[in-house]
């Protein structure tokens, strides 16, 4: 049997890491039906929230907005739920403008509830050809839109030693051809020296699962849906039967954590891979009884003990494409089934919390010539994987020496990245020759309990990092602080941070991460 150990010790510490409850904003009232609520809620174990595409029988988008919450009967392990809020699809537009809103990170709270896309190359996982050939595709659907995209699209790059940023948030669609055409993709020198076996393909996992925790930990303040779209192969399946049970099972905590933070972000996921034998098209949704009356969900996704990276798709209300040679038209379908969804939420009727029990889910539209498109299901979260650095479950060394691998590798991947992280929202001002003042505002700061005086503060790892023309890091510091709550309550902390430049610095990044809820925000400086 492989020796996985070294290397699922580092995915699961890369991957124990804190995702903030998500909170929706604010929605237009005129399209909600009366007696509804619209989703400005939070997102925990006791509220879950779908992002819902409706589909014909042929599984062609159903463009319309007229559908209401007695259209959809939602089901939890076979129990009808009740529908909390509800939100049509016209609340989920960008405002309206004849030209560019986003040009960047910062600007994403400018669209309030509506989507936006998240472009992925997968260099890890594919060989230079496969990779060649996705580039080649990207640039041919980028070719196909309006200068203007409708939605805000980041493009990102999954390599054999980093995931990075291409180019941030816009909707300048040349913009993001130039980034295209203008990254080489490097020797995949893992995938070379392993294949599909191997130490290396556990590597590769862990390294995938990190990058996925990392896309809803950095996108976790955005309200609106996030559709991701991975074009690459992705890890190689994983089975998990024979293999030693502690090993079993900190895969599957990793799987089941990466899974839990990308829907609590709703990031819904569309795989795409270039190089399967057989051109198949795996939904998302149960489609063999459709006129059932959804006592059946959607499968646990460890249920056959196997972990697949298409699986994410199902997970989080995507489609897995496998064997298409036409992946333009696929990020075009996948996008296209991203911008056009209902939103509902409800309160499960089972309220025992078991975090390892699979909950399925399942929709039955009233209209039996449709059909609903939404996650399978989830696992219950627990405290530990809302903020696993800020829990030590018994407190042993290994716990404490856990805490502190996952808490210092939280910070560094949000040093060493240029991806914005808008968990909070940080400002950075320079106060002094060589001190930095970090402003913390908004309702992602996580208060703790009041103490006997009423006294309530905001702890903090309080983090920044330098770096030259080369985009090497030059030097960094990191200090834990602690805020007072203001006493006009107006919900904003500041800390101080010393920092002494070395070098010939071009750009500081800033990262606040909070103790209590896990959220993290940066800010960036460049001279």
């Amino acid at each position: 049997m492989l020796n996985l150990r070294r290397v699922l010790t580092v995915a699961t510490t890369v991957l124990a890491v804190c995702s903030a409850v998500a909170q929706t904003a604010p929605a237009p009232q005129d399209k909600t039906p009366a007696g509804y609520q619209t989703s400005t809620i939070t997102v925990n174990a006791r509220i879950v929230v779908l992002d819902v595409v409706v589909l014909d029988k042929k599984g062609n988008l159903v463009w319309r907005n007229d559908l209401k919450p007695e259209d959809f009967k939602i089901y939890e392990d076979g129990q009808l739920q009740t529908i909390r809020s509800f939100e049509a699809p016209s609340q989920h537009q960008m405002p309206p403008s004849d030209t560019a809103i986003v040009s960047s990170a910062a600007d994403l709270k400018k669209i309030g509830d509506a989507p936006v896309t998240i472009l992925v190359l997968d260099e890890l996982n594919s060989t230079f050809q496969d990779s060649a050939f996705s580039r080649q595709m990207m640039v041919k659907y980028l070719q196909s839109q309006p200068a203007v995209l409708k939605q805000p699209t980041v493009l990102m790059v999954a390599m054999d030693t980093t995931f990075q940023q291409m180019h941030d948030y816009t909707q300048d669609r040349d913009a993001l051809i130039d980034a295209v055409k203008k990254h080489m993709p490097g020797l995949p020198n893992n995938l070379m020296g392993s294949g599909k076996t191997g130490f290396g393909a556990v590597e590769r996992m862990g390294q995938n699962l990190a990058a996925l925790e990392q896309i809803a930990r950095a996108s976790s303040g955005t309200p609106g849906r996030k559709n991701l779209i991975w074009v690459g192969n992705g890890f190689p399946s994983a089975n998990l039967v024979g293999m030693p049970q502690d090993e079993a099972d900190q895969i599957e905590a990793a799987y089941r954590r990466a899974t839990g933070q990308l829907l609590a972000a709703r990031v819904t996921v569309f795989t795409i891979n270039p190089t399967a034998d057989t051109p198949v098209t795996v939904e998302a949704d149960d489609t063999a009884d459709l006129d059932s009356t959804g006592d059946e969900g959607g499968p646990d996704p460890m249920g056959e003990g196997a972990v697949s990276f298409g699986s994410f798709a199902a997970d989080t209300g995507g489609i897995a494409y496998m064997g298409r040679n036409d992946l333009n038209h696929v990020m075009d379908e996948g996008i296209a089934r991203g911008q056009e969804y209902y939103t509902m939420s409800y309160a499960p009727t089972n309220a025992v919390e078991v975090a390892a029990k699979f909950r399925s889910i399942k929709i039955v539209m009233a209209d039996k010539n449709l059909r609903a498109l939404t996650r399978d299901g989830y696992y219950p979260q627990s405290a530990a994987d809302l903020n696993p650095v800020g829990t030590t479950p018994t407190n042993t060394k290994a716990d404490q020496k856990l805490v502190k691998a996952n808490l210092e590798l939280d910070i560094s991947g949000a040093l060493t990245t240029q991806i914005s992280y808008n968990g909070l929202d940080v400002k950075a001002t320079k106060s002094g020759a060589d001190e930095y003042t970090l402003t913390v505002i908004g309702s992602g700061i996580g208060w703790t309990d009041p103490g006997p005086n009423g006294e309530q503060h905001e702890e903090a790892t309080v983090a920044a990092g330098w770096y030259d023309s080369k985009n090497k890091l030059l030097g960094h510091v990191a200090r834990e602080e602690l805020c007072p709550r203001p006493a006009d309550n107006n919900g904003g902390c500041t800390f101080k941070l010393p920092v002494t430049l070395t070098g010939k610095p071009v750009r500081l990044r800033f990262v606040v991460r909070d103790a209590l809820n896990g959220r993290m925000g940066t800010a960036d400086v460049k001279f």
